[in-house]
């Protein structure tokens, strides 16, 4: 276990882990206006787990979670953590990768209209809410958005996952940008994996969708 968390470590040094060390979970997604909390949006948040998780999964290249005893992890977690945070002070200053780069490129043309408006339902999911604690070392948290027709008073829970690289358009409101979130976990055989998933970071009216001004 320590050698394979030595060579991890020595992955930190490179453009791949520049991206381990940027991303703050905290950090709200920054065009379109974004759904407040309240009873709706938590139900949302409680009936999407089982999609994202799947999501994932999927993004992982994994058919089920793999079984690890619960509290394993710890150690290793908490080691992470520390080596993320010594790397963050050191690189401060500098310039990161385009993959450490955690601006989101939003594509030509894309925004909302004056007819409609489309928000970003966002939600801060933890290891715990998936269950996945005994498994994930890293990230702890991350942001899901979902992209869904502005209406304060009756927010609707999106049908498609916030992690689906395909997207079926609803009414001009869709992802228009994703983050590649960098994933470290411990598979069946209790080897280290450094893996990543696309997560929606941004939505709007896609290319092709765009409603015409009415003049």
């Amino acid at each position: 276990m320590s050698r394979a968390f030595v060579a991890v470590t020595v992955l930190l040094g490179s453009s791949l882990v520049g991206a381990f060390v940027m991303q703050p979970p905290e950090q709200d997604p920054q065009p379109g206006p974004t759904v407040a909390l309240g009873s709706a949006h938590l139900r949302c948040h409680m009936d999407a787990l089982p999609s994202i998780r799947r999501s994932l999964l999927g993004a992982l290249n994994l058919q089920a979670e793999p079984q690890l005893p619960k509290g394993q992890l710890a150690a290793i977690r908490e080691q992470f953590k520390n080596t993320f945070r010594a790397i963050g002070h050191q690189t401060k200053g500098t310039t990161g990768s385009a993959l450490s780069d955690h601006s989101p490129v939003v594509a030509p043309g894309v925004g909302n209209t004056t007819d409609l408006k489309c928000c970003q339902l966002a939600s801060q999911i933890s290891l715990e809410d998936l269950g996945w604690d005994n498994w994930v070392i890293y990230p702890e948290s991350f942001t899901v958005v979902w992209c869904t027709p502005c209406d304060p008073n009756n927010v609707r829970c999106p049908a498609h996952t916030p992690t689906a690289v395909h997207h079926i358009p609803s009414q001009c409101c869709e992802p228009t940008s994703e983050e590649t979130v960098p994933i470290v976990y411990m598979d069946q055989l209790s080897s280290l994996v450094i893996s990543s998933a696309a997560l929606t970071r941004t939505c709007g009216c896609g290319p092709g969708n765009q409603v015409p001004n009415k003049e």
